[in-house]
């Protein structure tokens, strides 16, 4: 060691000496110093792409099933005009889209029917209907074009806040120097649907009709307490389904009430291994129209709980809000002041409850349903105008109004097996599956759970970018389709050949495996509670064991 380094250090003194003898050199026949030439930088050439820009002008307010006028201005920040179809086969659209977030996908959007519901269902990032303008007029470069056009807000839109959005060239026809600047978003507050017309039993004055809970009416509700409807957040049909999350109650009721005699109801609940009933605490609230000194307001007045001989009563809408004639109740509900009673079922235990609905009068004495008195009435059906039809109903204890909701709001599981060669996973040190003959099994598991089964899932094999093989079905399924086995409660299994993952790959592939599992859990407006969700992803590869 001590020889090599002395020789190093020969080698680096001699190498030195020689360098700076060089220098000597080099300094004798040095030609005079110069400034430096810098090089001249080139201009930046802008690409002479045409670039796409959208906005959306509209009202602040609206409600369902109601039309709305926009206004859609196309914009062209580029160097290069932008075709319209009016012009070219391959020019550009626009998508006029309704969601509850601001996140607008720059993809074709589609219509509920493609969900298997209807235009007067709403599903997240919807094409509104006649919302595509797709005769479109070429926008020269530096220039902007305007449209005009009216659609409408679905009928069974849930009260709230959405963004109406515009997205220009979704179908991605023009190339543009920046193609993350093509959505706009207007938001608008969607009121509540006006009540429908009712159609009473024959022989039934004054009523009162416990309706819905959320946008499900109580013939829609079976009488174990779970519901059917079509997911609008895309995990398609949720059959036999729970409810959950803060939920919302509606009755509706005579235009003469309230009376002197009947003035005041009660909402109560509780479960089915319980005896005692549970009163609704959540304050509920309707906002009437004030004007004073040329200046509109929107003061609340609260129908309850107000304490009455020891119990927490909420009020019918008088006829007339506080400081009439100076007020006035809206024409129409902007606020979406829907609802006569919260439940917050998340702080419940699974199970399935009694719902009760009582009336009472001011003094807090409970009025029974009687010829006399008043009569609750049920939904049994809508009729195609909207008319709800409804019946006389026998389902009473101690004089209230009482149906069954299960409720549900535990989470799914989600997880994916490594994927087996055999008995085993025989893996390399680079993770790959190594496989001797494309003859082999593969074995494919994952586990899609829910506590009771109230879950759908879906799970795809995904080589390369394209699906191998896809499923989906209940959680419950032994037979899900696709050849995969399930044993009741979640877990599922398929063998492949190596030859039929690999598809048209030769020898190797890589492979991702994607599970979603989706709670059918519901707040009944027709979707599910996503944050009851799992999921879980797998990757993997295959190669041969003589591939190394």
């Amino acid at each position: 060691m001590r020889t090599k380094v002395s020789r190093l250090v020969t080698v680096a003194m001699v190498g030195l000496v020689g360098c700076l003898a060089c220098a000597q050199l080099m300094a004798q026949v040095r030609p005079p110093i110069r400034p430096p030439i810098r090089p001249v930088p080139r201009p930046r050439i802008p690409l002479a792409l045409p670039d796409l820009v959208v906005s959306l002008q509209g009202p602040d307010r609206a409600i369902p099933g109601t039309e709305i006028p926009l206004t859609v201005t196309v914009s062209n920040k580029g160097a290069r005009d932008a075709p319209g179809t009016a012009e070219s086969a391959n020019g550009y659209f626009v998508d006029l889209t309704l969601s509850a977030d601001a996140d607008l996908p720059v993809k074709l959007a589609v219509q509920p029917a493609y969900a298997g519901l209807t235009v007067e269902d709403f599903v997240e990032d919807m094409l509104l209907v006649g919302g595509r303008i797709s005769n479109t007029r070429t926008v020269r470069h530096g220039e902007s074009t305007r449209y005009t056009l009216t659609t409408r807000i679905p009928r069974k839109a849930p009260p709230g806040v959405y963004c109406l959005g515009a997205v220009v060239d979704p179908a991605d026809r023009i190339a543009e120097l920046d193609e993350d600047n093509n959505t706009a978003c207007h938001r608008i507050a969607v009121g509540a649907t006006p009540m429908p017309g009712v159609r009473v039993p024959p022989g039934v004055t004054l009523w009162v009709m416990p309706y819905a809970v959320g946008g499900t009416p109580l013939n829609n509700i079976q009488p174990d307490g779970l519901t059917d409807y079509v997911d609008g957040l895309g995990c398609g049909s949720m059959e036999d389904s729970p409810f959950g999350g803060r939920l919302g109650f509606r009755h509706g009721y005579h235009d003469a009430i309230p009376t002197p005699r009947i003035s005041h109801y009660r909402w109560l609940y509780r479960s089915g291994a319980d005896t005692t009933w549970q009163e609704f605490a959540e304050p509920v609230s309707v906002h009437y129209v004030k004007e004073e000194g040329g200046v509109v307001t929107f003061p609340v007045y609260t129908l309850g709980p107000k304490s009455i001989a020891g119990k927490s009563l909420y009020e019918f809408r008088p006829h007339q809000p506080p400081g009439f004639p100076a007020t006035r109740w809206p024409t129409t509900d902007w606020f979406g002041d829907i609802y006569s009673g919260f439940l917050n079922s998340q702080t419940l235990p699974a199970d399935t409850y009694q719902v009760k609905l009582e009336i009472y009068d001011s003094a807090g004495n409970q009025v029974v349903p009687d010829d006399a008195t008043f009569h609750f009435i049920v939904p049994s059906r809508v009729l195609p105008d909207g008319t709800v039809v409804t019946d006389r109903t026998t389902s009473l204890d101690g004089g209230g109004f009482v149906f069954n909701l299960h409720l549900d709001n535990r989470p799914c599981t989600a997880s994916i097996d490594a994927p087996l060669i055999g008995s085993s996973t025989v893996a390399d040190e680079c993770g790959f599956l190594l496989y001797a003959s494309k003859s082999q099994q593969v074995r494919i598991a994952f586990r899609a759970a829910h506590p009771a089964n109230f879950a759908r899932f879906g799970f795809r094999i995904v080589r390369g970018i394209q699906e191998a093989s896809t499923v989906s079905g209940q959680v419950s399924d032994p037979s899900p389709g696709e050849d995969y086995a399930g044993d009741g409660s979640g877990n599922f299994h398929r063998n492949f050949t190596v030859a039929a993952l690999l598809g048209p790959c030769p020898e190797k592939a890589a492979f991702s495996e994607n599970l979603d599992v989706c709670a059918k859990a519901t707040n009944g407006w027709g979707q599910r509670l996503n944050w009851l969700d799992a999921h879980a992803v797998r990757a993997f590869a295959l190669a041969p064991q003589t591939l190394r």
